[in-house]
């Protein structure tokens, strides 16, 4: 079987993680793939691990724009002179032209779907695009394309992300150096999150809530791992509420994201739309005390008050509250860790993931 990724770029996030990951194990399971995207941060990483890469210039937002129909005969190509079995397309973009390639080349193609879309968009309605098969990545996202999309339920597949297990059960790096590193003291209790610094993920509510913290505590420190476009105004923020010498920003873009799961001993997602919460799967793998919002995949993943706390969105006295809580009671934390821990373990396996996706695929060319 031949397998070609299709997506609008390889930046670090929830699709770029995915699709780097989802190449990686393709090939240990002897699928050959090829990848074509914009590039990006991650593209080092399928050089590293010998898969095949070809840049296809699709830095849009418009599906139907110039740059799509200028890829079409690229991508046609591709297909055709790697004799292509199967497209898979990860961005709305993606989606668009894998849909017309297949048209023109007779190859199937499938999607996955990451997250939560505006299906009154007319673009939507008239060009749904969603492929012969459709992977949802949590029962939310799935609810969401048979409700909202009128999807057939039949050619939907929910398959929830994998994680590289191993590589959060162990730090990379030793807790005080990195705490050194980052000039956090050893008595401190580190609160953190990791990801992109987008608007969605509503890091704002997660500021606000820390400066209540840092009022009743003074033994706490926030960290906040990612880059975007957010990461002025939540700088802003910071210094507005004179938190300055509380809250650390770091990029992670230095490699290794999982030694910062090591040292977070709370770990937040307060998001105001979640498909899943790839994040939140490591901070749980990690051993982490969780914190997440009720959104989407985030309710999934997280069992209130056995492996994690649930906050309402938007909601930043209510998220304080959860942190001080879990700062106040030792045993509470501890016990939400090791079975988040547990979770992890036992349903978050990249490899039983990537298995279910090729079975997707085999019914995708069997059913063409």
């Amino acid at each position: 079987m031949k397998v070609l990724l299709v997506t609008t770029h390889l930046n670090m996030g929830g699709i770029g993680v995915y699709t780097a990951n989802l190449a990686r194990y393709l090939k240990k399971n002897d699928i050959e793939v090829i990848v074509a995207s914009s590039g990006g941060d991650l593209a080092g990483l399928l050089s590293e691990n010998n898969v095949k890469h070809i840049k296809l210039d699709l830095k849009t937002k418009a599906e139907f724009g110039i740059k799509v129909w200028k890829a079409i005969p690229k991508l046609l190509r591709i297909v055709r002179e790697n004799k292509i079995d199967i497209m898979h397309a990860q961005t709305r973009v993606s989606q668009a032209l894998s849909c017309i390639v297949s048209k023109l080349s007779g190859v199937p193609y499938v999607t996955t779907c990451h997250g939560f879309f505006k299906h009154q968009r007319f673009g939507r309605r008239l060009f749904p695009c969603w492929g012969n098969k459709t992977i949802a990545i949590s029962k939310s996202v799935e609810k969401h394309l048979t409700d909202d999309f009128n999807v057939d339920k039949k050619n939907v597949s929910m398959i929830y992300n994998g994680i590289e297990i191993s590589r959060y059960l162990e730090p990379v790096e030793k807790d005080d150096d990195l705490r050194k590193k980052l000039n956090i003291s050893d008595d401190k209790i580190i609160v953190g999150t990791v990801g992109r610094l987008s608007p969605v993920k509503g890091y704002k509510y997660l500021i606000n809530a820390f400066k209540e913290v840092a009022d009743k505590n003074k033994d706490v420190s926030l960290l906040l791992v990612g880059e975007g476009p957010e990461k002025e105004n939540l700088l802003n923020q910071i210094n507005d509420l004179a938190l300055s010498s509380n809250v650390i920003m770091v990029p992670g873009s230095d490699g290794g994201i999982e030694k910062y799961f090591g040292i977070i001993d709370i770990f937040c997602l307060p998001s105001i739309e979640e498909g899943l919460g790839l994040s939140l799967m490591e901070a749980m793998a990690s051993g982490s005390g969780c914190i997440a919002t009720r959104v989407g995949g985030l309710k999934e993943l997280i069992d209130d008050g056995d492996n994690g706390l649930l906050v309402p969105s938007q909601d930043y006295k209510a998220l304080s509250a959860a942190i001080l809580k879990l700062i106040e009671d030792k045993s509470l934390r501890e016990k939400l860790s090791s079975n988040a821990r547990k979770k992890a373990l036992n349903s978050f396996s990249i490899e039983d993931s990537v298995k279910k996706t090729i079975t997707v695929y085999r019914e995708a060319i069997g059913g063409r």
